[in-house]
């Protein structure tokens, strides 16, 4: 074990995946997901396979209670809720979602939370990207995935990685 207990949702699995970059995942600590982020996964994956790295855990039956709860009084997904409860219920480093609305009801349980764009800046600043011109192209990759996200933060992250191969 690495160290870092990474729980993720549905979201960055795909577009990871979609991307070409799901290696960077495994890079980054031990990975944890509920049985339900894998039957979402399996759902919506076109050809991929969950990395074998990836560690099915499942919930504790107030877990559990606690994240169907979550389903109807938050308005996340079953997905995400169960990734949420899970990351609670292991003391998670991080906890990984595309997802606004999942991101905003972990951080105010007190997740620290990152997305797929920010794992890729993770591993560059850590030296797991090989230069910044791969460090563009899974960016760009990304942009092209099912994730969505907004030309500013595509920017952002893109000055981001300039940022850090000017100043070696």
């Amino acid at each position: 074990m690495m160290g870092r207990i990474i729980v993720c949702d549905t979201g960055p699995l795909l577009h990871l995946s979609e991307a070409g970059a799901v290696h960077l995942l495994g890079k980054a600590g031990d990975v944890f997901v509920p049985p339900c982020v894998v039957a979402e996964f399996e759902t919506n994956a076109q050809g991929w396979k969950m990395p074998v790295w990836v560690q099915v855990r499942d919930l504790h039956d107030t877990t559990r209670m606690r994240a169907t709860d979550w389903t109807r009084t938050e308005n996340i997904d079953a997905g995400e809720a169960e990734a949420i409860s899970l990351a609670l219920q292991l003391d998670a480093s991080w906890f990984l979602t595309d997802d606004a609305r999942a991101r905003r009801f972990a951080e105010i349980l007190g997740l620290e939370v990152h997305g797929s764009i920010g794992l890729l800046l993770w591993n560059t600043v850590v030296g797991n990207v090989e230069d910044e011109a791969q460090a563009l192209k899974l960016l760009d990759d990304l942009a092209l995935s099912s994730l969505w996200v907004s030309e500013r933060v595509l920017s952002d992250a893109r000055n981001a990685i300039h940022l850090l191969y000017a100043n070696p």
